[in-house]
């Protein structure tokens, strides 16, 4: 009978601790989210942040400072008044308090002493109210041979391949296209190799000819899955 109250009293001082346990955690104010960062990231990059793909935060820019504003998606998500600054900088915007995309700009010449002062006072209230993720940088220039610098083989330059002539960074699918990957394109122009959907080096080229509609169309699945999954961080040019 003894052990029997034992065993019981243990229960009933289990149940009590969880139910104790619950309701603490319960009156827990919630963590704070995990801050999304970008780092570096390109114009072409951050026109992909325009509230239009739900799996990416909407981001802007001011003075080449990038901000997430997703908890904002009231104002800037699709179709609302401000939507036209997501995946934008827009300094100039703001100065003017315009919606034409052609103020999308830092570009700041001929506007006047009133309109920087409220470019000011936005940029601060925008400082006050989301995160800054990253800064907006220029396009790498890369010839094919700068390219090739970029296919895995040294760890401390990010991975890099090109489809018609457009960069992208693809480090995070170094599984894929790495030297151990099953896709050998690291390194190099992909066009051809994506609309063959072919795994063969020789195909590694940007030309396109003597391809049909099926092909091309390939083609064109793979640049959007590439425009949404990895950064654009430069373009080919001739040596």
């Amino acid at each position: 009978m003894d052990w029997v109250a034992i065993v019981g009293g243990l229960i009933i001082a289990y149940l009590l601790h969880s139910i104790y346990k619950a309701w603490r955690e319960s009156r827990a104010p919630p963590p704070e989210p995990t801050k999304w960062m970008v780092g570096d990231i390109t114009e072409l990059t951050l026109a992909s942040h325009s509230g239009y793909d739900w799996s990416k935060p909407t981001l802007i820019a001011v003075k080449g400072v990038v901000y997430d504003v997703s908890k904002s998606n009231d104002k800037y998500g699709p179709g609302k008044q401000y939507n036209l600054y997501a995946g934008r900088e827009c300094a100039r915007a703001l100065a003017k308090d315009s919606l034409d995309i052609n103020d999308c700009t830092d570009d700041l010449d001929g506007c006047s002493e009133q309109e920087l002062q409220r470019l000011e006072q936005q940029l601060a209230h925008i400082r006050e109210v989301y995160d800054e993720v990253g800064k907006v940088v220029p396009m790498r220039e890369l010839t094919l041979q700068q390219l090739a610098q970029h296919d895995g083989s040294d760890a401390s330059l990010p991975m890099l391949l090109s489809i018609r002539g457009v960069v992208y960074d693809i480090t995070s699918g170094k599984q894929f296209y790495g030297p151990d990957g099953i896709y050998p394109f690291a390194g190099k122009e992909v066009a051809r190799a994506f609309a063959l959907i072919s795994t063969d080096v020789k195909d590694c080229c940007a030309d396109l000819a003597g391809l049909g509609p099926v092909e091309l169309d390939a083609l064109r699945e793979w640049e959007a899955k590439f425009n949404s999954k990895y950064p654009i961080v430069g373009k080919l040019v001739q040596q």
